[in-house]
């Protein structure tokens, strides 16, 4: 079964929206999809958090985390497409 407002969403494909969610901020974005699961978006960013919403102590707060191993992959796909341009041009 659909959601109430999914033939709604629908008439919105390729417009650009703001969208409300639920936890209080709001999107603005160009309707990408509408499927039966949800709406996706195209560059889509919050524009701000309602006026009056109180976050719950229990609600998890977004820290940055450094990961220095992040470099080591990048180094290893870096390597193996050098690698893969220098195999094909020995042919």
């Amino acid at each position: 079964m659909y959601h109430p407002l999914y033939y709604h969403a629908r008439r919105y494909a390729g417009q650009p929206v703001f969208v409300y969610h639920q936890n209080g901020v709001v999107y603005h974005g160009i309707v990408s999809m509408v499927t039966p699961t949800g709406v996706y978006l195209l560059n889509c960013h919050p524009i701000q958090r309602l006026i009056g919403y109180q976050a719950n102590e229990s609600e998890a707060e977004l820290e940055l985390v450094y990961a220095p191993g992040a470099y080591f992959a990048f180094g290893a796909l870096t390597g193996l497409t050098i690698g893969a341009l220098a195999y094909g041009m020995n042919w």
